[in-house]
């Protein structure tokens, strides 16, 4: 085969040197790329302007730091309490490892409640930081230490919230069997929607597609019918109350509110209000 060696210029006359150089196009430089410039000014009528380019760094240093905790607090509760851990995990079983857990002892106020209440409310509020990063595409106003401390904040009025109804019902009906078991449930179910969030959660901060963030919403929608279930179980057993009526209560603390927050945010990406 034939072989092609380098081009060189030396020893070349001074007229051919002037056609070498007259037939040489000058390149410019834009971001590192060379670009033609009779490519961009011929045929083209229009202006260039440049264009922002779209990042998708959502993942932060202190974002690794939360997850780090929360898997050392889940490690520490199943060292410190092997056998309180595993019965909150029985709770959804049915009704009677219930039973077996409220005879010998109450989450409410424990430290595996109080621990798992905030890895709960700072996953979360985590979650949806990151989906409004990826839905609207805007690293540089939602993807900050405020907006996820905000974020909390509201996580935690909510709960703190919906968990002020429990009492409030309880008070209302003079039903405190019932309100514990309520509490169990709440609680049981949120430790198994951490554990289920927390890979999702993950693979949104490496992978960040709206994918993942409809798998996690996902998730919450179907703890919520979960609870829903679970609850109005607990209720009937505990209480005389009609199931109709434990159904529509049930129905306005779980599933009303997410549906609501849902509702909400995919009006504000999509029109820029939630009205």
């Amino acid at each position: 085969m034939p072989e092609y060696p380098f081009i060189t210029y030396e020893g070349l006359s001074a007229a051919t040197e002037q056609v070498v150089a007259d037939t040489v196009v000058r390149v410019d430089t834009l971001c590192g790329d060379t670009v033609v410039g009779n490519f961009l000014s011929s045929g083209f009528g229009g202006v260039l302007s440049p264009m922002p380019r779209v990042t998708y760094d959502v993942l932060l240093g202190w974002n690794l730091v939360v997850l780090g905790l929360m898997l050392l607090l889940i490690v520490m509760n199943k060292q410190l309490y092997p056998r309180q851990f595993r019965q909150i995990l029985s709770v959804p079983g049915g009704v009677a490892h219930t039973n077996q857990l409220l005879r010998e002892w109450s989450p409410v106020g424990s430290f595996i409640g109080v621990s798992f209440f905030v890895a709960y409310v700072l996953l979360m509020a985590m979650f949806v930081q990151k989906s409004c990063v990826v839905l609207s595409r805007d690293v540089l106003q939602y993807n900050s230490t405020r907006i996820f401390a905000i974020v909390c904040g509201l996580m935690t009025v909510w709960l703190l919230l919906r968990y002020t109804t429990l009492y409030l019902f309880n008070w209302l009906f003079d039903t405190k069997d019932a309100i514990d078991r309520q509490m169990t449930v709440q609680l049981s179910l949120s430790i198994f929607s951490f554990l289920v969030m927390l890979p999702v959660l993950l693979l949104l901060l490496y992978n960040p597609t709206p994918l993942f963030v409809w798998m996690g919403i996902g998730v919450v929608v179907l703890a919520a019918l979960m609870r829903l279930i679970y609850g109005l179980v607990e209720t009937r057993v505990a209480t005389k109350i009609s199931s109709f009526f434990i159904f529509l209560y049930l129905c306005g603390l779980e599933i009303a509110p997410v549906a609501i927050l849902i509702t909400a945010g995919m009006r504000y990406f999509n029109n820029g209000t939630v009205f």
